[in-house]
């Protein structure tokens, strides 16, 4: 112990080594005992790991042996039954077998009936869209020559109805300019008896107010003149409106003229646009009815081919119903043909099952030799996992300690 001045007793050099001694040699026989434990347990995890590789191959192969069995038995049980039924099996599959055959025959004739038959009328469809194509060319040809000329009557219709339109703003210039020259000449005369009244007026005054004569005859001489212009402007009134009267009559017979053109134009029109609908429709019965023709040929072949097809898909039936039974027949043959191979697969049967029973036997002995085992193994193999926690527990905290 320390005394109150912080020093230690002295020990003796003896007792330390005596007590190192002993440290050593527990520390010696503790890594003995856990070198023990792991050797003890490793040994014990690979005997149980070999057990159980043991006891997986034979139940594998278990299996095998089974599943072999199974196919062997079935065998030997459809042996059996062909033998016992051998002569049924040949009655009635020779009954399936001719039956096939005579379908097969009869469909194979139908097949080449049919298809001979939707060939012929092939050609014939062939044949006959040539035919129609040379009957119908002339009514084709005149329906669009008319459709021709029915678009040219139209375009002509459209150019009288372009012309009437002009020949009617002709009539309405015509009409305007004789209004407007008869309104000028109009008020040219209007303006020569304002300038005769002006002048007479003048002429009564100075008559009143007793002028000299020389003054009177100037006024009178006036009056004179505007009286010749009055004259004048109401002639070119009659002028004016004899020439622009003459204008419109003539731009209205124009405008007659042009409607009678518009009028036989389009009458030529409607007679060209009937004659076309008329051998358009003429066109296109016979069109139709040379489709209506081309159609049944069209079905009659696809009738003959899905004919085909049918019976192609019954002889391929037949052919299967054949084969089958041709197959049962063969196989009940070989059986009857073969009576060493059943008794050799019986034999053989009965050796599988027997070696199947040991097999179970060694498959129960190894399920118990590994459960007894592992159970005598327990603590063992819970050692050594308690020993691998260890080690990874002292690791961590190795790498604690070095990290802080």
């Amino acid at each position: 112990m320390a005394d109150e001045h912080g020093e230690h007793e002295d020990v003796p050099a003896g007792d330390a080594e005596a007590r190192g001694a002993a440290a050593l040699d527990a520390a010696r026989g503790a890594a003995q005992g856990a070198a023990s434990t792991l050797r003890s347990g490793l040994a014990a995890v690979r005997d149980v790991h070999a057990a159980a590789r043991r006891h997986s191959s034979a139940r594998a192969r278990l299996r095998e042996m089974a599943e072999a069995l199974e196919a062997d038995e079935a065998t030997l049980e459809r042996r059996e039954q062909v033998s016992a039924d051998y002569d049924d099996i040949v009655a009635e599959q020779g009954r399936v077998v001719a039956e096939a055959r005579a379908e097969l025959e009869r469909q194979q004739a139908t097949v080449e009936r049919l298809e001979a038959q939707a060939a012929e009328l092939e050609g014939h469809l062939a044949q006959l869209r040539e035919d129609h194509e040379q009957e119908l060319r002339p009514y084709r040809r005149i329906a669009e020559t008319a459709r021709g000329r029915a678009e040219e009557a139209s375009r002509g219709v459209g150019e009288a109805k372009r012309a009437v339109r002009n020949a009617e703003g002709q009539v309405k210039d015509a009409t305007e300019r004789r209004e407007q020259a008869i309104s000028s000449a109009m008020r040219a005369v209007d303006s020569s008896q304002a300038r005769l009244r002006k002048v007479q007026d003048e002429l009564a005054r100075e008559r009143e107010g007793r002028a000299d004569a020389k003054a009177l005859r100037q006024l009178a001489d006036e009056v004179t003149t505007e009286l010749a212009h009055v004259e004048s402007a109401r002639a070119e009134v009659s002028v004016v409106t004899r020439d622009a009267q003459a204008a419109v009559d003539a731009a209205q017979t124009h405008l007659w003229t042009q409607k009678q053109s518009l009028e036989g134009a389009q009458r030529e029109a409607d007679a060209a646009k009937r004659e076309h609908e008329e051998r358009k429709r003429e066109y296109e019965e016979l069109h139709a009815r040379a489709q209506a023709a081309e159609r049944e040929l069209e079905e009659r072949i696809e009738r003959a081919r899905h004919g085909a097809d049918d019976a192609k898909e019954a002889h391929d039936q037949a052919a299967e119903r054949h084969d089958e039974a041709q197959a049962l027949i063969d196989e009940a043959r070989e059986v009857r043909a073969t009576p060493d191979q059943t008794e050799r697969l019986r034999a053989s049967v009965a050796e599988q099952r027997a070696a199947l029973e040991g097999q179970r036997g060694v498959v129960d002995e190894l399920a118990e030799g590994e459960r007894s085992l592992r159970t005598r193994t327990r603590g063992s193999r819970l050692a050594l996992a308690a020993a691998a926690l260890a080690v990874v527990a002292a690791i961590a905290l190795v790498v604690f300690l070095a990290t802080r």
